[in-house]
């Protein structure tokens, strides 16, 4: 008798772990393989972990159950991609079912039982049922119409008529038969090529022809060095905004390519893949292909085929297509690595960058990650050798970066400017228009008005299922809640003490876009953020329309500031830096130095030099200033102070436990509940947990979202291993306990943001 060691694919976290399984002498079992197994009273859909011709002792106290079959031989989880799931469940402490979701779309669908006829319509005995049964052979015939000659049983039951008494009558009489079959409920679909147009890049772009700048020479050459080691690196690139990082990432992956490896380029948004697509297919064809989450299902199943096919040698995506089962998989790179986009918000809640390390450490290949503000993580790792470093710190052409201003909202009001454009940035806008010049306005808030407040009582509207502000939008006339997208019309008076000085107070890009049409009747603007780009077209359509100088002014949100290069854009106007920085979160001043420098860069990129302005209420904060001087390493080392002074990342770990239920009484009991679990093993000194702090339990920061209460329970440790293995098991006694009933866990380990 031979065994199998199945994970069962069912996200519950009391059965999370490994069971064991005959094998049927007929069923022939690969590792990565998925299977149909019996489940309690079910059937579910399992993941060959390993095969055994010996029992573990503890699986011989059980009577075990077999394999009933085989849903796809031929698409097996390879095994780098399996262990990489499980590695991946054990570091974020998700269900292992979630993780195997995750890494391998082709998981998706249910098991069912289906009908299958025992005989043919041509049978005689089936043609005398015309006669003596017509009921039944009308049942034969909806299976014979069917594709596949057989349906699903409560579909056949429905299209027959049959009663489960006459169903049971038939198969005991062995005309049909039941059998359990996996339904992936994927569409057939067909490869596409990445969107986008042509005129979104410049020529400039295309490859043939360009030399390297000597700073883009020797990243190569460093990166370079490190594929021919054979061995595991993961290397910084340092470079400026307009130094050409993107030439470099061209540069290696042609060299894996000729070679016969593969690559995987992320950037951290799915708009920017059609532009960064289309720049690589000038070279590398049909061996390029898209992947992201925007993908619909039958599309995403296609490109995966084909990338198992060896047909692929370049994978272009966001977050999700990290995952792509390349083989020879030697290079990894990550644009914009410090971008939050790359951090999954639900479970498993991996960060792209630590997935990309541990597959390349299973390969022997090099990771890069490009930035121009690096992570502080990712550049304390690089100054303490932990990781490579490569830096560029000269714009392609040896063009400045541009000067910023820094405008004291303060007194402009004293000045008597209630306007929220300074005197110094509306000059500068006017005098673009004049000279035919591009500008871009960033205030990092959609919407019109960021509240509304009564100003009799203090009475805010707010989401009735979240613990936020509505913002208030003038297309449409509506309030809307930016997490669940709750609608709700203006109120004329106050709904707690009917006053009629209710008002709409804070700023959005509607409003910004409202007043510089006021300002300028005549400039032509368009406005990028998440309303005007719902539909993916629509943000091609903007981006082409500014480029080709059809608009003189693009408003928007932080879409602004990632990979964007227009040569007529000579100003960049910060409407309220101060925004970025009052967040209550402890990376609020990394995340505003980052978002600045960022937008900053978007201009003087071309022989026309730019400048920017900086508009706030703190002239002096130290984010704003270093980011208006484009010095990051001075940033850097005074941040860096910080955190270690608080015992902040990278000096410490953090995981971070949420909470939720739709009852207030019964998030709050868990959350007690699952703080006395991991006290006690403080206490028991359960594998020598010492250093460890437990901060909570409390509210979440969003207290209620999407109608449910959120508390929250956070673990402090400098070792992420022995942090991990104490939550891990605080959690499983915490799982067994009554008060876990119905109450969803969200587990992140080393969270970017505290809301």
């Amino acid at each position: 008798m031979q065994y199998a060691e199945i994970l069962v694919d069912v996200a519950n976290r009391r059965l999370d772990q490994i069971f064991h399984y005959r094998v049927p002498q007929l069923l022939t079992l690969k590792v990565g393989m998925r299977v149909i197994v019996p489940l309690g009273h079910r059937q579910v859909q399992g993941i060959v972990l390993r095969r055994a011709d010996v029992l573990p002792e503890e699986a011989k106290e059980h009577v075990l159950k077999d394999v009933l079959a085989v849903v796809d031989d031929a698409l097996a989880i390879p095994e780098d991609l399996l262990n990489l799931a499980l590695w991946m469940a054990e570091r974020t402490l998700c269900p292992i079912a979630q993780s195997l979701h995750t890494v391998w779309p082709l998981m998706k669908g249910k098991v069912e039982e289906w009908v299958v006829p025992l005989a043919s319509k041509e049978d005689e005995d089936v043609q005398t049922l015309k006669f003596l049964d017509p009921e039944v052979y009308k049942g034969f015939t909806v299976l014979f119409r069917a594709k596949q000659k057989a349906l699903p049983l409560s579909v056949f039951l429905k299209r027959s008529g049959f009663s489960q008494g006459k169903m049971d009558e038939l198969l005991n009489q062995g005309w049909l038969r039941i059998e359990s079959r996996f339904t992936s409920g994927i569409p057939a679909g067909a490869r596409k090529q990445p969107p986008g147009e042509t005129q979104l890049l410049e020529a400039k772009l295309i490859t043939e022809g360009w030399k390297l700048t000597p700073e883009q020479a020797e990243a190569c050459q460093g990166i370079e060095k490190a594929l021919d080691g054979k061995a595991y690196q993961t290397i910084l690139l340092h470079g400026v905004t307009g130094s050409g990082k993107t030439e470099v990432y061209r540069e290696v992956i042609t060299k894996v390519i000729a070679q016969g490896g593969t690559a995987i380029l992320l950037v951290p948004e799915i708009s920017l893949t059609s532009q960064v697509a289309y720049y690589f297919q000038k070279q590398f064809g049909h061996q390029v292909i898209v992947m992201h989450s925007g993908l619909k299902s039958g599309e995403k199943v296609k490109a995966w085929q084909e990338i198992l096919k060896g047909q692929v040698k370049l994978v272009i995506g966001a977050r999700s297509a990290v995952f792509a089962p390349l083989t020879n998989l030697r290079l990894i790179i990550l644009d914009e690595e410090h971008e939050g986009a790359y951090k999954q918000d639900e479970n498993p809640k991996y960060h792209a960058r630590d997935v990309a390390r541990k597959r390349m450490e299973q390969h022997q290949g090099v990771v890069v990650l490009g930035s121009a503000t690096p992570s502080l993580e990712a550049y304390a790792a690089a100054q303490t050798g932990q990781i490579g470093f490569t830096k560029m710190e000269h714009r392609v052409a040896d063009r400045p970066l541009p000067p910023v201003e820094i405008v004291d909202m303060r007194e402009e009001l004293m000045k008597g400017n209630r306007s929220m454009f300074s005197v110094a940035l509306q000059s500068k806008i006017r005098s673009r228009l004049e000279t035919q010049e591009q500008s871009m306005i960033f205030l990092n808030r959609r919407g019109y008005s960021t509240f509304v407040n009564c100003r009799e009582c203090g009475y805010v509207v707010r989401c009735p299922d979240c613990d936020v502000a509505l913002t208030y939008h003038s297309n449409g006339q509506v309030m809307r809640c930016h997490y669940c997208n709750h609608e709700e019309v203006p109120p004329h008076v106050c709904p707690e003490c009917g006053s009629r000085y209710i008002r709409f107070f804070g700023q959005g890009t509607q409003r910004v876009e409202e007043e510089l049409q006021g300002l300028f009747p005549k400039s032509r603007i368009l406005r990028l953020d998440w309303d005007t780009t719902r539909a993916p077209e629509n943000y091609n359509r903007i981006l082409s329309t500014f480029r080709k100088q059809e608009a003189d002014i693009l408003v928007g949100t932080q879409m602004l500031a990632k990979g964007l290069d227009f040569p007529n854009v000579t100003l960049v106007g910060v409407i309220a830096a101060d925004q970025l920085l009052n967040m209550p979160d402890f990376r609020a001043k990394e995340r505003a130095f980052q978002l600045l420098t960022q937008v900053a860069g978007r201009t003087g990129r071309s022989n026309k030099p730019g400048e920017v302005v900086f508009q706030t209420y703190s002239p002096k904060d130290r984010a704003i200033v270093l980011a208006s001087q484009h010095d990051y390493l001075h940033f850097f080392w005074e941040e860096i102070k910080y955190r270690k002074d608080r015992r902040y990342p990278p000096f410490t770990h953090v995981i971070r436990v949420i909470l939720l239920h739709e009852k207030e009484d019964r998030v709050i009991k868990a959350a007690h509940s699952l703080t006395e679990f991991l006290r006690l093993g403080i206490l028991n000194n359960e594998g020598g947990y010492n250093d460890l702090v437990i901060l909570g339990p409390a509210p979440a920061v969003l207290a209620r979202l999407k109608n449910k209460f959120r508390w929250q329970v956070l673990v402090k440790g400098k070792r992420l291993e022995p942090l991990r293995a104490f939550l891990h098991q605080g959690v499983q006694k915490y799982a067994q306990d009554s008060s876990s009933q119905g109450v969803q866990l969200n587990i992140e380990v080393d969270p970017l943001s505290m809301g």
